[in-house]
């Protein structure tokens, strides 16, 4: 069904505004907003279920073919102003177009997670560019999912999204629970789990063999990993690093690791 909306008091630009504002009510609903042509063609290609799209008459005369693709698999389609669309907009200069998806399925069963594979475990991860940054590189190194904990930022956050460049649709992502207990579970599975640490007591990462299904585990920003989380792992690991910097930023300490793990791993 298509609509106009010509007010930016409408109930559904009031409800766009909450989904973007508002975890609690994104996990009610069970939908999340994405925003910008790249981005909502991204959900479309990943067979996201589109559920709304709102757009303007510039972006539909740029790329009329591209947004015809995402009118047409969405149950509801708006068309607004500029000036209804920037007040929704994350961004400096709104693209024109903003789809609102259903939530993907991000609770597969540790069980089910392949033995030979490599991946990365996130405790308490709170920057969202950090977060963004992470799934992309987990997607361009070609790593087989990623586990995140229940107290990470929302991956449905649109700087998030921004920053994950879609890969938040394709990488495989179990949001975990209880992140010990899984650990436990894939440990008893042959999994080798290592802790990313800055202590210079620890191995270097070089010298770890990732040949075998193995994970890295990166802790929060500001205090690392629980010591809980460490004693469950089966060694610790570092990055060495020269100069007067003690610690990276966890957005780049975990693409180093990871880009580690599959360059070791496959000879």
């Amino acid at each position: 069904m298509n609509f106009d909306i010509s007010s930016k008091d409408n109930a559904r630009i009031k409800y766009i505004k909450k989904l973007i504002s508002n975890k609690s009510f994104r996990d009610e609903e069970r939908r999340f907003v994405v925003e910008g042509l790249r981005l909502c063609l991204d959900a479309f290609v990943s067979a996201a279920s589109i559920k709304e799209v709102y757009y303007t008459d510039a972006i539909c005369k740029k790329f009329p073919e591209k947004v015809k693709e995402l009118v047409d698999s969405s149950e509801r389609v708006y068309k607004v102003s500029d000036e209804i669309l920037k007040s929704i907009s994350e961004t400096r200069t709104p693209q024109g177009i903003v789809c609102i998806c259903e939530k993907l399925d991000k609770h597969f069963d540790v069980n089910t997670i392949n033995i030979t594979g490599k991946f990365v475990i996130l405790e308490d991860i709170q920057d969202p560019a950090n977060l963004g940054t992470i799934l992309r590189t987990a997607e361009a190194l070609g790593l087989d999912f990623v586990v995140m904990s229940r107290n990470c930022c929302d991956m449905y956050n649109a700087k998030v999204l921004r920053a994950s460049m879609g890969a938040v649709f394709r990488v495989r992502v179990r949001s975990s629970e209880n992140l010990c207990e899984d650990i436990k579970v894939l440990r008893t599975r042959g999994a080798k789990v290592y802790a990313a640490v800055p202590e210079n007591s620890a191995p270097p990462v070089t010298s770890v063999d990732w040949s075998s299904f193995s994970a890295v585990a990166i802790g929060n920003e500001g205090n690392g990993l629980s010591s809980e989380l460490v004693a469950l792992c089966d060694k610790k690991v570092t990055i060495p690093m020269l100069g007067r910097a003690e610690s990276l930023n966890a957005g780049m300490a975990a693409g180093i690791l990871m880009w580690e793990m599959m360059r070791n791993s496959r000879g």
